[in-house]
C-alpha cells in the first residue's frame, strides 16, 4: 500500500471523502512531459486518484504502443493466448451478447466470438478501430466517451474491461452506465492494477502500473464490495492469480528495470533481471491479494 503524508484539501472525486496525499510521480514509463502528478487517497472510500486530472490527456499517449499486426499470419495464436479470459467467464455464462470496451486488436474478441459470443466493441484508438473492422470484420465504435457509447436500447449478458477502467475520466459513471445495460445475471469483468499488491509497496512512486498520468485512478479491490451494490451489482469472485496478472507481475519488474537503468543496460540484460525479480519475489507476489494486478467479476442480481 502507499504511504500516506501530508493532509489534501481537496475532497474524493467519488464520495467526496476527506482524502490525503499518497504519492507524488512522474511519467517514469513513456517519459511524454517532465511534470509531476500528485495523487490522493480517499479515507472514507480508499479510491486512489490523480489530484488534478490534465485537461488534454491525449498529449501522454503520444508513445502509446498497440502493435497492431501487418498481417492476420500468426493472429489466430495471438488471439487464443487471451483464452484464460473466457475460462473466468464460464462459470456464469458460455455465450450471449457482449461488450468490450478498449479491445486494442482485438484478441480477446476474436476469440470470444469465436466460442459463440456476439461482440460488439468500443475503441477509442482510430488505428486499432480501422484493424479491427477492415481485418477483424468486427462492429466497433470508435469513441472514448464509453458511457455515451454503449449502444442504447441493448442489454448484454457480459459487459468486458481489461486493463481500461483506470483510464476512464468518473469511471463510476461508466459501471452505473453498464449495469443498466445489463440483463439480470450478467456480469462485468474488469482486471486492473492493484494498489494493495507486493509491487506497490516495495516500488512506491516508481510503479509503473501506476503509468501516471495516464492512470487516472488506481483502484483497491475493496472498492468494489462498498460501492457496487448502490448499482445493483454484486462482486462474485476476485483474485489476483489469473493468468494476465501473474503476467503483469512480470511486466512491472521488467518495466522498473528498464525506467531505472536502461540507458546501461540492453534489452536481453533488462529481461534477464526482470525474470530474476520475478523468481526471486514469486512466493509472496503469487500469494492472493499481493500480485500487481486483479481481475474482479460483478454480477447483476436477480
Amino acid at each position: 500500500m502507499f504511504s500516506l503524508r501530508q493532509q489534501n484539501p481537496g475532497g474524493c472525486p467519488y464520495c467526496g471523502g476527506q482524502s490525503s496525499n499518497a504519492f507524488t510521480a512522474r511519467d517514469w514509463n513513456q517519459r511524454s512531459t517532465a511534470e509531476t502528478f500528485h495523487y490522493c487517497r480517499c479515507s472514507v472510500c480508499s479510491l486512489i486518484f490523480v489530484q488534478q486530472v490534465p485537461l488534454d490527456m491525449k498529449q501522454y499517449y503520444v508513445r502509446e504502443q498497440y502493435d497492431i499486426p501487418e498481417s492476420l499470419e500468426n493472429y489466430e495464436e495471438r488471439a487464443n493466448s487471451q483464452s484464460w479470459k473466457l475460462a473466468l467467464l464460464k462459470p456464469y455464462l458460455n455465450v450471449g451478447n457482449l461488450l468490450e470496451i478498449g479491445p486494442a486488436t482485438g484478441e480477446f474478441a476474436t476469440v470470444a466470438r469465436k466460442s459463440g459470443f456476439t461482440v460488439s466493441l468500443v475503441e477509442m484508438d482510430p488505428r486499432c478501430c480501422e484493424f479491427l473492422r477492415a481485418n477483424l470484420q468486427h462492429n466497433v465504435i470508435e469513441s472514448s466517451d464509453p458511457v455515451s457509447s454503449i449502444p442504447q436500447g441493448r442489454t448484454f449478458d457480459a459487459i468486458c474491461v481489461w486493463q481500461t477502467i483506470e483510464h476512464i475520466p468518473k469511471f463510476w459513471r461508466f459501471l452505473e452506465a453498464a449495469a443498466r445495460h445489463l440483463r439480470h445475471g450478467g456480469i462485468i469483468a474488469l482486471s486492473t492494477p492493484n494498489p494493495d499488491g507486493f509491487q506497490a509497496r516495495i516500488m512506491g512512486r516508481r510503479w509503473p502500473h501506476a503509468d501516471a498520468p495516464r492512470h487516472l485512478y488506481l483502484i483497491p479491490p475493496s472498492w468494489f464490495e462498498k460501492t457496487c451494490r448502490s448499482w445493483g451489482l454484486q462482486v462474485a469472485m476476485t483474485t489476483t492469480r489469473d493468468e494476465g496478472s501473474i503476467g503483469l507481475n512480470y511486466y512491472g519488474w521488467y518495466l522498473w528495470v528498464r525506467n531505472m537503468f536502461s540507458s546501461k543496460l540492453s534489452r536481453e540484460r533488462i529481461d534477464r533481471w526482470a525474470r530474476w525479480l520475478t523468481n526471486a519475489v514469486r512466493y509472496w507476489e503469487r500469494q492472493e491479494g499481493h500480485g500487481c494486478a486483479y481481475v474482479t467479476i460483478l454480477v447483476k442480481a436477480d
